[in-house]
């Protein structure tokens, strides 16, 4: 490593695959960048596909598309590879995303949205993907966005045909029954190219959506391995609520329609797709806080660490806690050869974030039903809590110093902390959005809340969103007197949560409002006296935080 390519030093491998070798590099401004190298030596069609997708990249611009920066070939006095600098997406794929457990039903919709918001723009351009599948999903973790990636195979209307074959380049599971019907009625016929359009795209939207929310492909495999045309061409895909209990049928209807045989059948274009899933999210007959898998369970269960905190307290106490901690735990949810080719823009994080102990539900809403708590003293519900607390007391007395410290440690239990983010920029455009668009000033704040219900506390965890009571009124919060509406009531402010130091701490990126119109934008969280970050409250437990249901956002230029 340390080569110098286009001003850029290369510092390791993202990936390698079928077309490239994708780098990460550092820029001279100290900014990391992914560098997808591509040979110019492998033959006339990969080389030409070198340049397409270098021109593909200089074509779209979208947030939920994977942005080329910068482009150019190296090395500089005999040119072997075409390099394409891309912004660097540090996030888990779509399916990596789409295995928590904690997953919800809105959740699952709105980065299926995001990708056909991205799609909208590509066919505006006349240009298909012809690869949309979960690979080429990276769900970005500063905001939280699906981005569609890897335009590596891409085609645009006009171009000549590269492929030599019957079919393009693509992903078996997630080609359309039109292909495979051409590739029947025209086998061996001389130059026969079957040539994907929109609907091939909006299908693999459909496998992909189909595997959100079952686990599964819309086709098992054929008896002697690999797809089963005959299925494909002719069979529905079992309604994903009998894979899937908890698929809502609006969801599954959309799914459904999007894996039908033939494109007239599916929807007119991606923007007419994502108008539909607009108003399917806008709809409140849909319980989209659900967990559409409740039933995983995380890899790593938290309280496991606390458990070998307890050891240096000694063996005594581990005897007399060992029982109470058992049923705690079972009730927690260049140089070199020449590059190989690759598909991924970028990998995965080398160290995923822990994952929740269970998916906790999100707070309550206007449009969510109350759950009434039962409350029965001397229950056998409360029994074993109660016959545990009184083993932690009975056990914790007559010890002394760091003993009784760790003991009692065990009873005041709070959200686990991690590393709190490093300082971090606003979401592009979100700042000229904020100011210009909407009219906001950096530094003015506005009351949301997690709850309508006031007097009591309320359990987020990390995604969970805040909402704007009442209209935002541009300028309200330094002159007493508004000039425009900034964003009307309902509006969903999203981004990510956590915890340090006692306080809970959120970087907001993105706000949504009734009508499905989104933006970006930088805003923090405060309480109500203005002081960053919130004060936890009683309540809160590992993967559980609870704070006040009514609590302050400011607008910020940068995350500190």
């Amino acid at each position: 490593m340390g080569t110098r390519i286009g001003g850029d030093v290369v510092e390791g491998v993202l990936g390698r695959g079928g077309f490239a070798i994708v780098y990460r590099v550092r820029s001279p401004e100290g900014r990391l960048f992914a560098l997808k190298l591509l040979p110019l030596d492998v033959g006339p069609e990969r080389a030409e596909r070198a340049w397409r997708e270098l021109s593909l990249g200089m074509l779209l611009r979208h947030a939920n598309l994977g942005r080329q920066v910068a482009a150019g070939q190296w090395p500089e006095d005999e040119p072997r590879f075409v390099w394409l600098k891309l912004e660097l997406i540090e996030g888990p794929t779509l399916d990596e995303w789409g295995r928590d457990p904690g997953r919800t039903v809105g959740e699952v919709v709105d980065r299926v949205l995001e990708v056909v918001r991205g799609l909208a723009v590509m066919h505006e351009a006349r240009v298909v993907h012809r690869d949309v599948k979960e690979a080429n999903i990276l769900v970005h973790l500063s905001t939280g966005q699906a981005v569609l990636v890897d335009f590596g195979v891409g085609y645009h209307e006009g171009d000549p045909t590269l492929t030599k074959g019957m079919f393009p380049p693509g992903t078996l599971p997630y080609r359309a029954p039109e292909a495979w019907a051409y590739g029947r009625a025209h086998a061996g016929e001389p130059g026969a190219h079957y040539r994907a359009g929109p609907g091939d795209d909006l299908y693999a939207v459909g496998v992909v959506l189909y595997r959100l929310l079952t686990g599964r492909f819309p086709f098992r495999p054929a008896e002697h391995g690999g797809e089963d045309v005959e299925a494909v061409l002719h069979q529905t895909p079992l309604p994903p609520h009998l894979v899937n209990p908890n698929v809502p049928r609006a969801v599954e209807e959309v799914c459904l329609r999007l894996l039908a045989k033939t494109p007239e059948a599916r929807y007119p274009g991606a923007v007419a797709l994502y108008e539909a899933l607009e108003a399917l999210r806008a709809r409140t007959d849909v319980v989209w806080t659900a967990p559409l898998h409740p039933e995983r369970r995380p890899a790593v269960k938290p309280r496991a660490r606390g458990w070998k905190r307890l050891a240096v307290v000694g063996v005594g106490l581990a005897v007399a806690l060992g029982a109470w901690w058992l049923g705690s735990v079972q009730e927690v949810a260049p140089g070199g050869p020449t590059p190989e080719p690759v598909r991924a823009v970028a990998a995965p994080p080398a160290e995923a974030p822990p994952p929740p102990a269970a998916a906790p539900p999100l707070a309550l809403r206007k449009d969510s039903a109350p759950v009434k708590q039962q409350q029965t003293s001397g229950s056998q519900s409360e029994a074993p809590s109660k016959h545990r607390a009184a083993a932690v007391r009975t056990a914790c007395l007559g010890l002394t110093g760091a003993a009784l410290q760790a003991c009692l440690g065990t009873q005041q239990q709070v959200p686990p902390e991690r590393p709190a983010p490093p300082p971090q920029a606003c979401p592009i455009g979100a700042v000229e959005t904020m100011t210009n668009t909407l009219g906001l000033s950096i530094g003015e704040k506005t009351s949301v809340e997690w709850s309508d219900v006031r007097g009591r506390s309320v359990h987020v965890h990390e995604g969970t969103p805040v909402y704007v009571g009442g209209a935002w009124e541009a300028g309200a919060d330094h002159t007493g007197k508004g000039y425009k509406i900034a964003l009307p009531d309902q509006t969903r402010i999203s981004g990510r949560l956590y915890v340090k130091e006692g306080r809970v701490y959120g970087r907001l990126t993105e706000a949504r409002t009734p009508l499905g119109v989104t933006y970006p934008v930088c805003l923090e969280l405060t309480d109500t006296d203005g002081n960053v970050g919130l004060e936890l409250q009683p309540g809160s437990e590992p993967g559980k935080m609870m704070v006040d249901p009514v609590v302050r956002v400011r607008v910020v230029d940068r995350f500190p």
